[in-house]
C-alpha cells in the first residue's frame, strides 16, 4: 500500500489511523498466506481461518461503501474464489487496499453515518477499521503461531474505544457489562486512567435492536444505536473509593477483547466484582 500522509482522528495525537490501519491489514495479508484455511481460531469460535478473513475483507467492503457514502449500507457477502492460502491472501489485501484508498483521500471531520451514535464523522472509521484489523491480526497470529508487540500508543486508543464506543454500544444491544461499584482502568506505561462508574438504570429491551451472531458473519451491518439509559459512564478521572485494574496498555487492550486472560493484569479491590465486568461481554 503507498504511504498515506497522517490522519488523526483518535483522542490521541501521536496516532496516524491510516498508516496504522495500512500496516496492520498488510500484516495480516502476509499472514493469511502461511495460514491454514481449516484451522480454528482460538478468539473468535466457532470460526476458521477463512471465515476470519472472509469477515474482515467483508467488514472492509462494508466500511469503505459507508465512509464514501456518508451512510449505512448492506452487508458485503463476497468470497474469494479458492480456499488456496496465497489466493486468498491476494483477496484479502485487494479489500484492504480499496478501503485504504477511501479512508486516506476522506476527510475525517466529514459528517458520515456510524452504528454507536448514528450520525458522526468520517473519522469514526478511520479509528474502528485499525482496531478491527488490529484485533484480528492477533487472532490470525494465534493460528501462525507468530508472535508480536502492540504498541502501547495504540493500545491506549484501543481501550479508549472498548470503554467509549463498545461498552454502551454492548450495553444498547442488551448485554450490559457487570458492573455495582466503581471501577479505575489505568496504564502502566501510558499513565491513562479511566474511570467506570455505574448507573442504576436498567437497560430497556428493544426488539429492533439484532443481537451479534457467533457463528461466521460475511460483512458486519450494524443497526442504528438504540434508545436506552444507563450504560456505565466512562470519565478519566479517579474514584477514591474504586476498584482497580492495572497494567500496560496492550494487556488491557487484550483483556477487554478476550484475547489474554485477566491473570495477565493486576487486580485491586474486590477482585470478584473486577472479574464480573471483565468476564462481561464489553465487545461483540
Amino acid at each position: 500500500m503507498s504511504k498515506p500522509g497522517p490522519v488523526r482522528t483518535s483522542r490521541n495525537p501521536g496516532l496516524d489511523l491510516v498508516g496504522g490501519f495500512a500496516e496492520a491489514a498488510g500484516r495480516f495479508a502476509a499472514s493469511v498466506a502461511e495460514a491454514d484455511m481449516h484451522d480454528p481460531v482460538p478468539g473468535c469460535p466457532p470460526w476458521s481461518t477463512y471465515d476470519l478473513v472472509v469477515h474482515l475483507g467483508n467488514v472492509h467492503a462494508w466500511a469503505a461503501t459507508i465512509v464514501e457514502t456518508g451512510s449505512a449500507a448492506v452487508e458485503q457477502n463476497d468470497e474469494p474464489r479458492s480456499h488456496r492460502p496465497r489466493l486468498v491472501s491476494e483477496w484479502y489485501a485487494g479489500k484492504a487496499e480499496d478501503l485504504h484508498e477511501v479512508l486516506r483521500s476522506t476527510d475525517p471531520a466529514r459528517p458520515c453515518w456510524n452504528f454507536a451514535s448514528g450520525q458522526g464523522m468520517a473519522g469514526f472509521w478511520h479509528r474502528r477499521q485499525l482496531h478491527e484489523t488490529t484485533i484480528h491480526t492477533i487472532d490470525i497470529d494465534s493460528v501462525t503461531h507468530r508472535t508480536r508487540t502492540i504498541a502501547a500508543v495504540l493500545a491506549e486508543d484501543g481501550i479508549d474505544e472498548v470503554l467509549r464506543v463498545w461498552l454502551p454500544r454492548m450495553h444498547h444491544r442488551r448485554h450490559p457489562a457487570t458492573l455495582s461499584a466503581p471501577l479505575v482502568i489505568t496504564t502502566t506505561d501510558t499513565s491513562r486512567a479511566w474511570t467506570l462508574t455505574p448507573r442504576p438504570v436498567p437497560p430497556t429491551p428493544d426488539a429492533a435492536v439484532p443481537t451479534q451472531p457467533r457463528g461466521p458473519v460475511r460483512g458486519a451491518p450494524e443497526s442504528a444505536p438504540a434508545r436506552t439509559e444507563g450504560p456505565p459512564l466512562v470519565i478519566d478521572r479517579r474514584h477514591p473509593r474504586a476498584d482497580l485494574v492495572t497494567g500496560p496498555a496492550e494487556a488491557i487492550y487484550r483483556v477487554l477483547w478476550k484475547r489474554w486472560p485477566a491473570d495477565r493484569l493486576e487486580l485491586s479491590g474486590d477482585v470478584g466484582r473486577i472479574e464480573a465486568f471483565l468476564g462481561s461481554p464489553l465487545v461483540p
